[in-house]
Protein backbone atom coordinates (compact mmCIF):
# COMPACT_ATOMS: atom_id res chain seq x y z
CA UNK A 1 0.00 0.00 0.00
CA UNK A 2 0.88 3.55 -0.63
CA UNK A 3 2.22 5.64 1.95
CA UNK A 4 0.16 8.00 1.14
CA UNK A 5 -3.11 6.18 2.76
CA UNK A 6 -3.35 6.72 6.28
CA UNK A 7 -2.79 3.78 8.35
CA UNK A 8 -6.94 3.38 9.16
CA UNK A 9 -7.30 4.01 5.28
CA UNK A 10 -5.02 0.64 4.73
CA UNK A 11 -6.51 -1.10 7.17
CA UNK A 12 -9.94 -0.22 5.24
CA UNK A 13 -8.48 -1.03 1.84
CA UNK A 14 -7.05 -4.73 3.37
CA UNK A 15 -11.00 -5.38 5.34
CA UNK A 16 -12.80 -4.59 1.78
CA UNK A 17 -10.16 -6.97 0.23
CA UNK A 18 -10.72 -9.83 1.93
CA UNK A 19 -14.28 -9.80 2.70
CA UNK A 20 -14.85 -9.25 -1.27
CA UNK A 21 -12.66 -11.82 -1.85
CA UNK A 22 -14.33 -14.41 0.99
CA UNK A 23 -17.83 -13.20 0.25
CA UNK A 24 -17.27 -12.71 -4.00
CA UNK A 25 -14.57 -14.78 -4.55
CA UNK A 26 -12.82 -11.98 -6.29
CA UNK A 27 -9.25 -11.53 -6.26
CA UNK A 28 -7.70 -9.40 -2.80
CA UNK A 29 -6.54 -6.73 -5.88
CA UNK A 30 -9.75 -6.02 -7.28
CA UNK A 31 -10.89 -5.55 -3.56
CA UNK A 32 -7.78 -3.22 -3.08
CA UNK A 33 -8.89 -1.39 -6.37
CA UNK A 34 -12.62 -0.75 -5.34
CA UNK A 35 -11.80 0.42 -1.76
CA UNK A 36 -8.93 2.98 -3.12
CA UNK A 37 -11.69 4.45 -5.44
CA UNK A 38 -14.49 4.74 -2.50
CA UNK A 39 -12.57 6.60 -0.06
CA UNK A 40 -10.86 8.92 -2.66
CA UNK A 41 -11.90 12.37 -2.57
CA UNK A 42 -10.82 12.29 -6.01
CA UNK A 43 -13.88 11.68 -8.50
CA UNK A 44 -11.97 9.49 -10.45
CA UNK A 45 -8.45 7.84 -10.40
CA UNK A 46 -6.40 7.18 -13.33
CA UNK A 47 -4.54 3.45 -14.01
CA UNK A 48 -1.13 5.16 -12.86
CA UNK A 49 -2.82 6.48 -9.92
CA UNK A 50 -4.36 3.03 -8.77
CA UNK A 51 -1.04 1.50 -9.41
CA UNK A 52 0.47 3.67 -7.08
CA UNK A 53 -2.02 4.03 -4.14
CA UNK A 54 -2.46 -0.31 -4.66
CA UNK A 55 1.40 -0.80 -5.27
CA UNK A 56 0.40 -3.02 -8.29
CA UNK A 57 1.90 -3.53 -11.55
CA UNK A 58 -0.14 -2.00 -14.87
CA UNK A 59 -1.10 -5.45 -15.22
CA UNK A 60 -2.95 -6.28 -12.40
CA UNK A 61 -4.84 -2.85 -12.66
CA UNK A 62 -5.61 -3.45 -15.54
CA UNK A 63 -6.96 -7.02 -15.56
CA UNK A 64 -8.94 -5.81 -12.49
CA UNK A 65 -10.68 -2.82 -13.26
CA UNK A 66 -12.01 -4.75 -16.37
CA UNK A 67 -13.24 -7.11 -14.18
CA UNK A 68 -14.70 -4.59 -11.30
CA UNK A 69 -15.79 -2.60 -14.97
CA UNK A 70 -17.84 -5.90 -15.86
CA UNK A 71 -19.58 -6.68 -13.03
CA UNK A 72 -20.43 -3.25 -12.64
CA UNK A 73 -18.23 -2.25 -9.28
CA UNK A 74 -16.34 0.42 -11.61
CA UNK A 75 -16.86 2.55 -14.38
CA UNK A 76 -14.60 3.77 -17.07
CA UNK A 77 -14.36 7.62 -17.32
CA UNK A 78 -13.13 9.59 -20.44
CA UNK A 79 -11.47 13.33 -19.97
CA UNK A 80 -11.72 15.87 -23.47
CA UNK A 81 -8.25 15.59 -25.07
CA UNK A 82 -6.83 13.11 -22.27
CA UNK A 83 -6.24 9.73 -23.88
CA UNK A 84 -5.81 8.22 -20.41
CA UNK A 85 -8.30 5.86 -18.53
CA UNK A 86 -9.67 6.77 -15.79
CA UNK A 87 -12.03 5.10 -13.06
CA UNK A 88 -14.56 5.81 -10.48
CA UNK A 89 -16.64 3.53 -8.18
CA UNK A 90 -20.01 2.40 -9.74
CA UNK A 91 -23.01 4.23 -7.64
CA UNK A 92 -24.10 2.82 -4.07
CA UNK A 93 -26.49 -0.02 -5.71
CA UNK A 94 -23.30 -1.90 -7.42
CA UNK A 95 -22.69 -4.54 -5.50
CA UNK A 96 -26.68 -5.23 -5.62
CA UNK A 97 -26.11 -5.08 -9.40
CA UNK A 98 -23.52 -7.03 -9.37
CA UNK A 99 -25.28 -10.04 -7.63
CA UNK A 100 -28.73 -9.64 -10.10
CA UNK A 101 -26.12 -10.60 -13.01
CA UNK A 102 -24.84 -13.06 -10.93
CA UNK A 103 -28.46 -14.45 -9.87
CA UNK A 104 -29.14 -14.47 -13.53
CA UNK A 105 -26.24 -16.08 -14.66
CA UNK A 106 -27.23 -19.36 -12.40
CA UNK A 107 -30.86 -19.07 -13.47
CA UNK A 108 -29.53 -19.92 -17.29
CA UNK A 109 -27.47 -22.44 -16.10
CA UNK A 110 -29.64 -23.94 -13.91
CA UNK A 111 -31.86 -24.21 -17.24
CA UNK A 112 -29.27 -25.75 -19.35
CA UNK A 113 -28.94 -28.23 -16.53
CA UNK A 114 -32.51 -28.84 -16.55
CA UNK A 115 -32.50 -28.88 -20.56
CA UNK A 116 -29.66 -31.89 -20.32
CA UNK A 117 -31.76 -34.14 -17.92
CA UNK A 118 -33.73 -37.21 -19.21
CA UNK A 119 -37.60 -37.60 -17.87
CA UNK A 120 -36.27 -40.14 -15.60
CA UNK A 121 -33.57 -38.08 -13.72
CA UNK A 122 -36.85 -37.16 -11.03
CA UNK A 123 -33.80 -35.87 -8.21
CA UNK A 124 -31.65 -34.28 -10.33
CA UNK A 125 -34.41 -32.03 -12.02
CA UNK A 126 -35.90 -31.32 -8.40
CA UNK A 127 -32.39 -30.15 -7.10
CA UNK A 128 -31.82 -27.84 -10.23
CA UNK A 129 -35.37 -26.81 -10.03
CA UNK A 130 -35.16 -25.72 -6.40
CA UNK A 131 -31.97 -23.56 -7.32
CA UNK A 132 -33.84 -22.11 -10.34
CA UNK A 133 -36.52 -21.31 -8.32
CA UNK A 134 -35.19 -19.74 -5.48
CA UNK A 135 -32.48 -17.53 -8.06
CA UNK A 136 -35.72 -16.30 -9.45
CA UNK A 137 -36.76 -15.62 -6.02
CA UNK A 138 -33.81 -14.06 -5.09
CA UNK A 139 -33.90 -11.71 -8.36
CA UNK A 140 -37.67 -10.74 -7.85
CA UNK A 141 -37.18 -9.96 -3.92
CA UNK A 142 -33.60 -7.68 -4.80
CA UNK A 143 -35.06 -5.98 -7.99
CA UNK A 144 -37.78 -4.98 -5.56
CA UNK A 145 -35.29 -3.67 -2.76
CA UNK A 146 -33.19 -1.52 -5.23
CA UNK A 147 -36.62 0.17 -6.79
CA UNK A 148 -37.01 0.71 -2.78
CA UNK A 149 -34.24 1.90 -1.98
CA UNK A 150 -34.33 4.02 -4.96
CA UNK A 151 -37.28 5.76 -3.89
CA UNK A 152 -36.59 6.41 -0.99
CA UNK A 153 -33.31 7.74 -1.57
CA UNK A 154 -35.25 10.11 -3.97
CA UNK A 155 -37.60 10.87 -0.76
CA UNK A 156 -34.72 11.80 1.19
Amino acid sequence: MNTKLSKEKITFVEEMAGTLERAAGLPRMGGRIWAVLLISEEEYLSAEQLMEQVQASRGSVSTMVRTLERIGMVQRVTRRGDRKHYYKAAGADALMHAELASIALFIQLMETGQRALTREDHRAAARLGEIHDLMKFFKREYAALLERWHKTKAGS
